[in-house]
């Protein structure tokens, strides 16, 4: 009929670099394929334009609906404010201004935007917002990646002498229909991460406002890759989604890097090696909890459940360094359901049938736990320990034709208690005598030794060897 032909109905009759990607791009499916570059190119043309404001679109239309401006105009907006696939990336600046570029896409239509709030911006702001280009893509392509990913590292590399705060949400609709979504925020104070999906949730937030607890790059690095070979063990003990693991591992690692230089920090202690007693890391609380899943109709109290929570809290008092107590606390909590074959291997597909309940169904409980504690009076060191525990609770119950034929729950505890208050007193004084006395070998040795045996250790019988 006249009229109801379709059409492509776009906002304005730009041939900028932003349209053409998106007229290249409208056509294919996958919202990964449609923001491929997007984002870099939307950024990048803002800052080349001194930061003027963009909005872009094209929607596939009736030839009477793109005739009538009203009513494209209300179709252009719902595109950009209510589609089914949006990503935002919105920036403050230290001096007020708020920049915020998103990507808006669904079935018929494809758009962006790129508005300032606040008045221009100065030539300064415009290149720290440039340099997030690459960081807003790379965000982007990680959540509409198959299985989506959290590459987020970038977004927390941002010039915090000029910006003040980054903000990153989505909504991703999956081939499914299922909508994953993220809420990031980092700023020179505090960095969140939420994000919900079909296959779970993960929750993080990591406390910048004490930097004297701060290690060094290498500290720091030492204990991120311990962290994350724990998160390891814990996938493989409590039977958890690789995916949603790999998502909250990502996360973790960029929430705890690229930590914002402060310009002026109160020594922890007079003795730079107490630090090492210290994990290095900011304070922070990580959650990840898989969707719960009733794998086998005929048990369906018997579910398939992952659940992990781990955290660092840091309390320092006093009024000087010469009198000061601080202690660091670790935790972690794993409960965790799941189904295995009789072979340990994978799960069977249960169809109802007596055939198929072969199988063992496995509840996890661990807790672990590591306390530092250092304390200084008249300038003297007074205390200097690491208290760690570590338990493990296993419930396997075997099924065969049905039939539980086999209960077993082993426990397992460990702890340990060290003291390094004489090693850290010689490194005190040696450091005294020479800026090189660190670097010699034994000692150097003893307190790479004493920051490894910090970090948190959930297998009990690493405590009790």
């Amino acid at each position: 009929m006249p009229g109801r032909e379709s059409v492509r109905a776009w906002e304005n009759s730009s041939q900028d670099a932003v349209t053409k990607i998106i007229n290249a791009s409208f056509n294919s499916i996958s919202t990964a394929s449609r923001y491929s570059g997007l984002g870099a190119a939307l950024v990048a043309q803002f800052t080349q334009g001194g930061g003027a404001g963009i909005s872009q679109s094209v929607l596939n239309t009736t030839a009477d609906r793109a005739g009538d401006a009203s009513a494209l105009k209300t179709d252009q907006a719902v595109l950009h404010n209510k589609a089914d696939n949006q990503v935002s990336l919105s920036i403050k600046t230290a001096s007020g201004k708020i920049v915020t570029f998103s990507l808006s896409s669904q079935k018929d239509g494809l758009g962006v935007q790129a508005t300032v709030e606040g008045g221009d911006l100065t030539a300064d702001e415009l290149k720290a917002v440039g340099q997030l280009g690459s960081a807003f893509q790379a965000s982007v392509d990680g959540l509409t990646a198959v299985p989506p990913k959290l590459d987020l590292s970038q977004l927390t590399q941002f010039d915090s002498k000029v910006l003040a705060s980054v903000d990153l949400n989505a909504k991703v609709t999956s081939q499914g229909n299922d909508d994953l979504t993220l809420a990031f925020h980092a700023d020179s104070q505090s960095r969140t991460t939420r994000m919900s999906g079909p296959a779970g949730s993960i929750d993080l937030a990591v406390d910048l406002k004490n930097p004297a607890i701060f290690g060094d790059a290498k500290q720091q690095a030492n204990a991120l890759k311990t962290y994350l070979a724990q998160f390891d063990r814990v996938e493989k003990r409590g039977s958890a989604n690789a995916d949603l693991m790999a998502m909250f591992k990502d996360a973790f690692s960029a929430m705890n890097s690229n930590y914002p230089q402060s310009a002026a920090v109160d020594a922890l202690s007079n003795n730079p090696s107490d630090k090492g007693l210290l994990t290095g890391l900011a304070d922070f609380k990580a959650s990840i909890k898989q969707a719960v899943d009733s794998s086998n109709s005929m048990r369906p109290s018997e579910v398939d459940s992952f659940s992990y929570n781990v955290s660092q809290k840091t309390q320092v008092n006093g009024r000087s360094s010469a009198d000061r107590s601080v202690t660091q606390n670790q935790q972690s909590v794993l409960s965790a359901s799941f189904h295995k074959g009789l072979d340990g291997g994978k799960p069977p597909v249960f169809d109802g049938s007596r055939e198929s309940q072969n199988y063992l169904y496995v509840e996890v409980q661990d807790r672990a736990s590591s306390t530092a504690s250092l304390a200084y009076q008249d300038g003297q060191l007074t205390r200097a320990s690491v208290t760690q525990a570590a338990s493990q609770n296993t419930h396997t119950q075997k099924y065969v034709m049905a039939n539980l034929v086999e209960d077993t729950v082993v426990p397992k505890d460990g702890s340990s208690k060290r003291d390094y208050l004489a090693l850290l007193e010689h490194a005190g004084r040696e450091s005294k005598k020479s800026k090189d006395a660190l670097e010699q070998s034994t000692l150097k040795d003893a307190l790479v030794k004493m920051h490894d045996s910090v970090l948190l250790q959930d297998d009990p019988d690493v405590l009790t060897r």
